[in-house]
């Protein structure tokens, strides 16, 4: 079925705007930015700390396989090997190695990933992914603020994208939740709460020298 156009309230995921510039300018392989570009996604559906991806969980990714050039699982292999290895030698990915040697995550090479990797665990990140991807999309920052706070516009998926380079998303998660719970549903006021827990530090998801909603104004 020819694809229909984008229907309305149609999700956006932050792309580091080097990708449409000077990187799209480097890239000549349709699979290596095909690879690069399906990372993205995955890593802005993760969940927690550890915003990785692995060999297996990109060959076991179905839109990866009908999207390639490859008609076997080992070419497959070998395209995504090389895309993660161009991509890290152009400085977009990070590589860490497994604690076993066996198991390598890559991260997107971002500010925040790049402080945080010295203190990843180095073991893969918890997940039971299937063999393809499963209908539908998991509840994530993006979803969560349509759900609780309001449509999200482009300039508000993209304010979102850079507080989650800036913060852990379980703060921007527990930010949204505070918001509602003191009925100041917009981004304005969530990112206000994240900001003050970056200065003045948070504990068990609240700011640790005030209360009240007259704290985030």
């Amino acid at each position: 079925m020819a694809f229909q156009g984008f229907i309305k309230g149609v999700r956006y995921i932050p792309v580091p705007t080097p990708i449409f510039g000077e990187l799209l300018e480097e890239i000549k392989d349709l699979n290596e930015l095909k690879i690069l570009l399906r990372i993205i996604r995955l890593i802005h559906d993760k969940k927690g700390l550890e915003r990785c991806v692995t060999l297996d969980e990109l060959l076991a990714d179905r839109v990866l396989a009908n999207s390639l050039d490859s008609s076997d699982i080992d070419s497959r292999r070998t395209q995504i090997l090389q895309a993660l290895e161009t991509s890290r030698n152009r400085n977009v990915l990070i590589k860490v190695e497994g604690k076993n040697k066996s198991t390598s995550l890559y991260y997107l090479n971002t500010e925040f990933e790049r402080q945080a990797v010295g203190h990843v665990s180095n073991l893969p990140p918890e997940s039971e992914f299937e063999p393809w991807e499963p209908l539908g999309e998991r509840p994530n920052i993006y979803s969560l603020y349509e759900q609780n706070i309001g449509i999200l516009t482009p300039i508000v998926a993209e304010k979102i994208g850079e507080a989650e380079q800036r913060y852990p998303p379980q703060w921007i998660e527990e930010a949204i939740s505070e918001a509602v719970a003191l009925n100041s549903r917009n981004w304005r006021y969530i990112s206000r709460i994240l900001e003050r827990w970056e200065t003045e530090g948070k504990e068990n998801g609240k700011s640790r020298k005030h209360t009240g909603k007259a704290r985030y104004i």
